[in-house]
């Protein structure tokens, strides 16, 4: 590892204002820095990816994401402009998910001077920075057949180098409670013609629904009203009001049973406008999740509130897992310490190599059959 490099590499990288959608220009900066060090890279709109590796199988992808929120209110300093003091660096994005980013790049770059001195990388490890993450998604998502065979997956965000091998899903709910238009002097009281109260009545009627048995690391779903909507004036019943519905949802109910069931339960309309955020589990015994232990033994796997690109990753197993605190993401004055940073590049260049180790010694135990866990989705190009 090149501590020196791996930090100035955050300063360059968290200095170029990347937001959703404005990529390009972090993208240009990654993709000289490897293709200087003698990589292959190949860029896909501005998702940056390359390969290293001694053996075709297993494929690892390790993924991180290029893109920033907006800076929230309260910086005391320019977003974009780095400040390194007391062993932290302050900028936007350097915790979610620049230390990531550089840490990856990091391991990389050690796997592959590692060969140089003839120290085997027994797999391929996939490194792909992605676009959109905080926003659309796509960047992943597009990207993704181009990768493909993957066996398992690291994606990298601020967990505090703690596995997080389960993720809550994310349903929005449009619904609609119904009335009929009046004008109030006309309209007894508890008539069931004001939509405002029937909505009130579903949004109680939500507030009794079971969720069913919680998931063992994720707890139970659970619904947040967040907007709600109705009338057109003060002398007016009005005859609709909407309102939305956030469902944090897991692996227990597929999102389609839990609409169903809502539908049944609620006394109104219930309109699914977002659904693509599913919930995600990898096994405890999947191969990534056995080599993350043998370098981390201490931490046992968890689940996780927040979402991420590994939605993308279905049937595909996969860790979350990265230097920083998930605390941090999105706040002003958004920082990671020198420490984390390190700890991340090691980390992630010990977890490859455990993870091909763990793969061989599993082949070893059930022959050449053994699948290590993975899913093998389609055909992917060679390993470079």
């Amino acid at each position: 590892m090149d501590n020196r490099r791996l930090i100035e590499r955050l300063l360059r990288l968290t200095s170029i204002k990347c937001l959703s959608g404005q990529e390009a220009a972090v993208a240009d900066a990654i993709q000289s820095e490897l293709a200087a060090a003698g990589i292959a890279v190949r860029r896909l709109g501005d998702n940056v990816v390359c390969e290293i590796g001694d053996a075709p199988r297993p494929r690892l992808l390790v993924n991180s994401h290029l893109d920033t929120v907006p800076p929230a209110a309260g910086w005391t300093s320019d977003p974009w402009t780095p400040r390194w003091e007391n062993r932290r660096i302050t900028a936007l994005g350097a915790n979610d998910a620049k230390a990531s980013v550089c840490a990856m790049i990091e391991a990389v770059l050690a796997l592959r001077e590692s060969q140089s001195r003839g120290i085997a990388c027994e797999g391929t490890v996939i490194l792909a920075l992605t676009t959109e993450e905080e926003t659309t998604g796509r960047g992943l998502r597009e990207t993704l057949p181009a990768l493909l065979p993957i066996d398992a997956a690291l994606v990298g965000e601020p967990t505090d180098l703690i596995p997080m091998i389960a993720q809550r899903g994310l349903l929005i709910l449009r619904c609609t409670a119904r009335g009929r238009t009046s004008h109030p002097a006309n309209t007894p009281a508890n008539t069931g013609d004001n939509a405002i109260i029937n909505a009130l009545q579903a949004v109680a009627q939500l507030r009794s629904f079971d969720w069913g048995p919680p998931h063992a690391m994720l707890g139970a779903c659970h619904a947040h009203v967040t907007k709600i909507a109705g009338g057109v004036a003060t002398n007016v019943i009005p005859d609709a009001c909407e309102f939305w519905v956030d469902v944090r949802t897991t692996p227990e109910q597929p999102h389609q049973e839990i609409v169903e069931q809502l539908r049944s339960h609620l006394a109104c309309e219930v309109q699914v406008h977002s659904d693509r955020m599913a919930p995600v589990h990898t096994e405890p015994g999947a191969a990534i999740v056995r080599a993350i232990r043998l370098v981390f033994p201490e931490r046992e796997p968890r689940g996780s509130a927040t979402m991420s690109d590994m939605v993308t990753l279905q049937g595909i197993p996969s860790v979350k897992i990265g230097p920083g605190l998930s605390a941090r993401s999105h706040t002003p004055d958004e920082y990671i310490t020198i420490d984390e940073l390190m700890a991340g590049a090691v980390a992630y260049e010990r977890i490859c190599r455990a993870y091909f180790q763990e793969c061989a010694a599993e082949e070893g135990r059930h022959g050449s059959g053994a699948d290590h866990g993975r899913a093998t989705m389609g055909q992917g190009p060679p390993a470079r």
